[in-house]
């Protein structure tokens, strides 16, 4: 609802989403999945990074008596996955989480622009929880003691649906959530 906090946790690199592209590029790479990346470690290794499990903490958020009013996966169609939500609502960011190597790779080799990367890929947040803004402390020390990052990155606001991510400039519309007919 508005005035709902936008808590993000941070995911442990691509997750599944995103393989297809990273397969068709390892086949043009010279080195293939022993390509390194920025953090020195290989693509093919990057690739193999487990997905983040987020059901220990919402199941902890639960214990401390943190009810989330919403909670969404950052894949599929990546941060365009905050709109989900059938109500009318504009998601504003205004914190984003780093961006894993091989997120930064995928973008850079696939030529593809800031919207185009935060609308397919997780880009570092892997999971978003909607809650009360007086329990963002507590759903951020929830995630800490799970040993996840997590960021208040930013508010629910009532309005046209739309997700508008400020550091970087880039803003979707509620069009731009469906991709097939």
């Amino acid at each position: 609802a508005a005035g709902d906090a936008i808590v993000l946790l941070a995911s442990s690199g691509i997750h599944a989403n995103g393989i297809s592209l990273a397969r068709k590029l390892a086949e043009r790479l010279p080195d293939g999945y022993r390509t390194r990346l920025a953090d020195g470690r290989s693509f093919g290794e990057a690739l193999l990074d487990p997905t983040v499990l987020y059901a220990p903490v919402t199941e902890q958020m639960f214990a401390a008596g943190v009810r989330p009013h919403y909670a969404v996966n950052v894949t599929g169609h990546g941060w365009r996955k905050l709109m989900r939500h059938p109500a009318e609502l504009r998601y504003v960011i205004r914190s984003v989480p780093p961006v894993p190597p091989v997120l930064q790779f995928l973008q850079a080799q696939g030529g593809m622009s800031v919207r185009d990367a935060y609308g397919s890929f997780n880009m570092g947040a892997g999971f978003a929880l909607f809650v009360a803004r007086s329990d963002v402390a507590a759903t951020l020390e929830v995630a800490a003691r799970a040993g996840l990052a997590a960021w208040h990155a930013g508010d629910v606001l009532a309005g046209a649906k739309s997700l508008v991510i400020e550091p970087l400039g880039v803003q979707y519309g509620a069009g731009d959530l469906h991709l097939r007919a």
